[in-house]
């Protein structure tokens, strides 16, 4: 058993990690006013693309009508006013985000952070889950019921995070489970019967 449960575990990390670091973003200026910014990815999927301020306004927002591999887009931020931005790109469960510091149209990138949504999977009454900790960030999971907190459990800063939690001492219900690090939630609904 305890054989069987490394195997399943070892190939959701696989398939975790070969559908990761698929997706790439590079910016540079142009000659022009212009930012160009490359986007690709391993496979033919949608793109999001989103722009927001500092306080999390959208500023632009764009999705792929069709699937593909690759993208270039040219921006020009001379019109906006100088501040904090964040430019992301998300194909997926994949998402790179880059804050930028745009003065006067000139754009610099300040951070950069790629997340990887967390893979769930229901056992009986154990969940299992598979994160990819790309930041390095203390990871915390908790588990709630009518928002009510039950659990929690502090996973640690690794890169590769697996855990099994056991639940068989719940009552039936539906039970909410939430992966937090410092700036992501990802929740994920679970049935006990």
């Amino acid at each position: 058993m305890k054989t069987l449960f490394v195997g399943i575990i070892a190939m959701c990390v696989a398939s975790v990690a070969m559908a990761s670091g698929n997706l790439r973003v590079n910016m540079e200026a142009n000659e022009n006013e212009a930012t160009v910014v490359e986007i690709s990815s391993g496979e033919m999927v949608h793109f999001e693309i989103e722009l927001t301020d500092e306080y999390g306004n959208s500023i632009y927002e764009m999705n792929s009508e069709v699937p593909r591999s690759e993208m270039e887009k040219r921006y020009d931020f001379s019109a906006l006013d100088n501040g904090i931005y964040w430019y992301s790109v998300r194909t997926g469960d994949e998402e790179i985000r880059k804050q930028l510091s745009i003065e006067y149209g000139e754009v610099e990138v300040m951070d950069v952070r790629k997340t990887v949504d967390p893979y769930f999977f229901q056992e009986g009454d154990q969940i299992k889950l598979s994160y990819l900790n790309f930041e390095n960030e203390n990871i915390n999971l908790y588990v709630y019921e009518n928002n009510t907190l039950l659990t929690e459990v502090a996973l640690g800063k690794d890169f590769a995070i697996h855990k099994a939690i056991d639940l068989s001492e719940l009552n039936y219900g539906v039970y909410e489970v939430v992966l937090t690090n410092e700036n992501d939630i990802y929740e994920h609904s679970v049935v006990i019967d």
